[in-house]
């Protein structure tokens, strides 16, 4: 077996990131998945890159705001309720984490990285084997009533202390950056620094040419255990039978990664954020920037002929089931604030959905394990899987290497 073998377990935009800078380390690098990697929560995302979303998920307010919804069937957010000693500790960790403190220590750092991740997949797009519909027309962030205004202006001021350079607009001069369709708004705020691409054509390429790389997959087959000597795992079992031998691993399995860990003894916080979205093929009226609609924690993504509509954030313990109701509540805010947008609901079968990673302080996993010098953790994203995917993946490269980081990891320590 070969000295400079890595295994990484999990194929979505964290593992295949990865994958693609531990091979230009010089690595020999297998991706383990128990899917064919034709979907997952990598794939039917928003695709929006977004140094402007530099707020974690833990910040004072929040919770208030989550009861309410609670009790909205069609609200953007639900928690199923259960008696489960995992989501009652996570929860009890999110209420501490709901700081001004932790919030404020966090921002400059998810800013840091998300402008990383955005120079990163500029990187990509320039890559003659790449062609995934990368645009840097930066986010508006849209809103109706005076109370969601209030919130997006003081983000935008403490986006603007940090270095961004958001501008807050009237309705007319919304209505003047976005011309392809009519609004029905009190205003909104641009970020001009944001970027988007498409999330399918991304992933399809990067594994075609890790593939052109050397870089092999073991799919089809869940990870059932693991063999260890001390503070190494030397083996991956998986649900094939098969025993794969291993000097390294990286584990970036999203949602499904604290149970894997469980296995070996390795505990972290971690619970599903479960989200919806459909895809318009060519539709005859679009947006043409991406678009945040505040009130309703919707994402609006025109992908080249295509738009992408998205929103909820379930904490469902992985249910497969679509909710129909949040779902109208996605599809029905579209015309309040896109007057020509008016969207039929479509079988649920057609429903994309995927399961966002999300820890108690709304900052990811990335870090070495503390029982096993072989382990590097690489999850909890939630909702900022693909914008940090690229910046993710190159971080793993370094921390393997015993690089110094190019951004500081100290508050992403996974066992914290």
């Amino acid at each position: 077996m070969k000295n400079n073998q890595i295994h990484i377990i999990g194929g979505g935009i964290i593992g295949l990131c990865s994958a693609w800078y531990l091979r230009q380390e010089g690595f020999d690098v297998t991706i383990i998945d128990k899917t064919d990697l034709s979907d997952g929560c990598s794939h039917g995302n928003a695709g929006m890159i977004v140094p402007s979303h530099f707020v974690p998920l833990a910040v004072p307010g929040v919770i208030s705001k989550g009861i309410r919804w609670m009790f909205n069937p069609k609200s953007p957010f639900y928690i199923k309720p259960r008696l489960n000693a995992d989501l009652m500790q996570w929860l009890w960790r999110f209420y501490q984490s709901c700081t001004l403190e932790k919030a404020e220590k966090s921002m400059p750092i998810l800013l840091n990285f998300n402008q990383w991740s955005l120079a990163l997949y500029e990187e990509f797009s320039k890559n003659k084997a790449f062609d995934f519909g990368f645009e840097k027309k930066g986010l508006l962030m849209l809103y109706k009533d005076k109370k969601a205004a209030a919130e997006e202006k003081e983000v935008a001021e403490k986006a603007h202390e940090l270095g961004l350079n958001p501008q807050i607009l009237s309705q007319s001069a919304v209505q003047a950056l976005e011309k392809n369709i009519d609004l029905d708004i009190l205003g909104g705020i641009y970020y001009q620094e944001d970027g988007h691409l498409y999330p399918n054509l991304f992933i399809k390429q990067l594994i075609e040419a890790l593939k052109k790389q050397g870089v092999s997959f073991l799919l089809g087959n869940a990870v059932t255990g693991f063999q260890t000597d001390k503070n190494k795992i030397t083996a991956i079992e998986l649900s094939n039978g098969q025993q794969v031998k291993t000097k390294k691993i990286v584990l970036a399995s999203g949602s499904w990664s604290a149970k894997i860990l469980k296995q070996l003894g390795v505990k972290i916080l971690l619970q599903d954020g479960k989200g919806y979205s459909i895809t318009l093929k060519n539709p005859r009226i679009k947006p043409s920037i991406p678009t945040i609609l505040t009130e309703a924690k919707v994402a609006v993504t025109p992908m080249g002929n295509d738009l992408r509509i998205g929103g909820t954030l379930e904490i469902s313990q992985l249910s497969p089931k679509i909710n129909a109701a949040r779902l109208a509540g996605i599809l029905e805010s579209m015309p309040k604030y896109y007057p020509q947008l008016k969207i039929k609901t479509p079988p649920l079968k057609e429903v994309w959905h995927g399961f966002r990673p999300c820890t108690p302080d709304g900052l990811p996993h990335i870090g070495k394990a503390k029982k096993y010098n072989n382990l590097t953790i690489a999850t909890g994203h939630a909702m900022m899987g693909m914008s940090l995917g690229a910046a993710t993946g190159k971080l793993v490269s370094e921390i393997i290497t015993d690089q110094k980081t190019t951004i500081s990891t100290d508050l992403f320590t996974p066992e914290r």
